[in-house]
């Protein structure tokens, strides 16, 4: 378990200091995969390079299994490192080594038997599916077979966490896709804690299983990704994940109704059966849903004419079981009730 503990990030400068983080508090649990979203410059990156402490809080404390890695001697710091591996946006590959040799660095560090260390490389490369890559150079590779290869680097000392510094910021979708469902993969069968910050909204709501949003050196607002992309509370996390939802609110006439589909609901014939059941037209002015941990959720406004039609509109989607809101045209989510 990872645990942040009133976390603060002070850079000094001319012109005055600068707080990167501020009273950052939270809790990673075993197995997650935990998403750190926000807009540059929220502190997205120096967070999760204080986990490690690559850079080291200016107060605060960082909790791995317990241990206060804050207080810890350089020499158990080295020794803790080796259980939490770190990918970044950029690679950072040894140029002048080998696919083989690349993945390999980190057991020659530790001073692994060789026999050990040719093994393991063998396993990883298997692992992220370039074993026929071994004796290329990164300049041979793709963007993201270079990022695999630095996952497989990651993985050689057998880490119980990972940290993923915008892993997938470099690569097309199609490639980003492919990375985001490998590390489920490393998830799923090493048992791997994986932390990924992000400013895509959709390698969130892809691979994650718990999401926190920053905004200005703090936590806006944080919890399952389900929950925050449904039901998002905090400013910041609203103009990320349903920008296009608060645009759909400042157009159109008449009575505005978000609903919200969690899953369970998302299969529900809602438009029809407002036409069938009850004889109300509805207009639709914005539908999205996403598949997150295989279910599906979204949202969807729609606009009512007023008096018994909206009504009768409202007492239709409580039999079905609809989560849904009247909507003002410029304010999202602030209502009562749901």
């Amino acid at each position: 378990m990872i645990e942040l503990v009133h976390l603060d990030k002070i850079y000094p400068s001319r012109e005055g200091d600068v707080h990167a983080l501020e009273d950052i508090s939270l809790t990673i649990n075993d197995g997650a995969i935990y998403g750190v979203i926000g807009l540059s410059g929220a502190g997205k990156s120096t967070l999760v390079r204080c986990i490690n402490l690559l850079e080291r809080p200016t107060a605060g404390k960082v909790l791995l299994d317990g241990e206060d890695l804050t207080s810890a001697s350089e020499k158990r710091l080295r020794e803790v490192r080796r259980s939490i591996g770190m990918i970044f946006q950029s690679f950072n590959l040894l140029e002048q080594r080998s696919v083989e040799a690349n993945v390999r660095f980190p057991l020659e560090l530790i001073h692994a038997p060789k026999e050990e260390a040719r093994e393991r490389v063998k396993e990883l490369l298997e692992l992220v599916g370039l074993s026929e890559k071994a004796a290329m150079y990164p300049s041979q590779l793709s963007g993201g077979q270079k990022q695999r290869v630095a996952i497989a680097r990651a993985l050689a000392t057998r880490p119980k966490y990972l940290l993923c510094d915008e892993a997938t910021s470099a690569l097309d979708p199609q490639t980003t896709q492919s990375i985001l469902e490998l590390l489920k993969s490393i998830n799923k069968e090493l048992g791997v804690t994986i932390v990924v910050i992000t400013h895509e909204m959709k390698v969130v709501e892809s691979i994650c299983t718990d999401v926190a949003v920053l905004d200005k050196s703090r936590v806006a607002e944080e919890g399952k990704v389900a929950d925050v992309f449904s039901f998002p509370k905090s400013e910041i996390a609203k103009q990320l994940v349903i920008p296009n939802l608060i645009r759909s609110l400042k157009a159109g006439t008449g009575k505005k109704i978000r609903l919200v589909f969690r899953g369970e609901t998302s299969d529900t014939p809602v438009i029809s059966g407002l036409a069938l059941e009850c004889g109300v037209a509805a207009n639709i002015l914005y539908a999205d849903t996403k598949n997150i941990d295989g279910r599906t959720y979204g949202h969807m406004v729609i606009t009512l004419e007023g008096g018994e039609a909206a009504e009768k509109a409202k007492r239709y989607l409580g039999r079905c079981n609809v989560l849904y809101r009247e909507e003002e045209d410029d304010e999202v989510i602030c209502s009562a009730g749901l």
